[in-house]
């Protein structure tokens, strides 16, 4: 009886093994799709109107060395050739700005960056001219991370408000 429940066991095994084999395709499948594209290169010269104007103003005698298209995030990352990082949202708003490093902004763009509030904040802590990186995140929130020990990281909403103090 014994030997017989081994058989049994056995000729089941083997059978599931010939039907797992029978659906295994005898040819690799070839993808033929490129698949999500998360970033990709971007024609400087077809970054909106208003991120031409914003480098142009704010960055005069600067040049694109880099430009990339962030799809998933909807934004566009350029490099200047001083070093300077620029994120703009797919109209052409700065969303993010941030300075090479041992640099700081120009003065300008941080005061267009903020809300009048906010940079008020900046001018009497004594930070105005030690800004590092400006972040507009989601619409909501702006970081602002300035030359300082740590806490170097102001939080402000959109209106100016001051919420944190962060390293």
């Amino acid at each position: 009886m014994k030997t017989a429940m081994k058989f049994l066991c056995a000729a089941a095994v083997a059978m599931m093994a010939s039907v797992a084999m029978a659906q295994v395709p005898s040819h690799p499948i070839e993808i033929t799709t490129p698949g999500i594209v998360v970033a990709g290169s971007y024609d400087k010269a077809k970054l909106p109107e208003e991120a031409h104007k914003f480098i142009a103003k704010y960055f005069p005698g600067t040049s694109v060395v880099k430009c990339e298209q962030y799809y998933a995030k909807g934004k566009i990352a350029v490099e200047l050739n001083t070093g300077v990082d620029i994120d703009f949202d797919m109209k052409g708003n700065p969303v993010e700005v941030e300075a090479p490093d041992n640099a700081t902004l120009p003065r300008e763009v941080v005061k267009m960056m903020l809300h009048d509030t906010a940079f008020a904040r900046l001018i009497a802590d004594g930070y105005a001219d030690s800004v590092e990186s400006i972040e507009i995140k989601r619409g909501r929130v702006v970081e602002v991370s300035v030359d300082k020990r740590d806490p170097d990281t102001y939080i402000f909403d959109v209106n100016g408000l001051f919420i944190a103090l962060e390293d």
